[in-house]
């Protein structure tokens, strides 16, 4: 088991569960995951956040910036300004599950999120 949290957020995975080997997390929800969405999550998170990288260092002061992402199942929206950013996350419902939910990780905690995912996906790849 793989687990990662902090204040206002946290990142469990358990690959000897069957179904939602992972829970995502934050101040006052939480959500177990299928491997499927999960790695699907995990990339649109690294695109949008890549793509932040690339453009903040060009917004000015107060400059604001909102970037969507679509990849089946999920929707990712990034909004944010040169000194942060905060992350929205809509799982859709399709034929293969039945549910939707929409997630909110804000400006506070995304650095610790993005960085404990990318150490549970490293560590899973390795």
């Amino acid at each position: 088991m793989l687990k990662k949290e902090g204040l206002g957020w946290r990142i469990i995975r358990d690959l000897s569960r069957d179904n939602f080997s992972t829970l995502i997390g934050g101040q006052a929800w939480a959500i177990e995951l299928t491997d499927s969405e999960w790695e699907s999550l995990v990339m649109v998170v690294f695109d949008l956040f890549s793509q932040y990288q690339d453009i903040k260092c060009q917004l000015m002061g107060d400059e604001d910036i909102t970037l969507e992402l679509v990849r089946n199942p999920w929707l990712g929206i990034l909004k944010g300004d040169q000194y942060g950013w905060s992350l929205k996350l809509i799982l859709s419902s399709s034929s293969t599950s039945k549910r939707g939910v929409e997630v909110f990780w804000p400006r506070n905690v995304t650095n610790s999120v993005i960085n404990a995912m990318r150490t549970m996906w490293d560590s899973c790849y390795l």
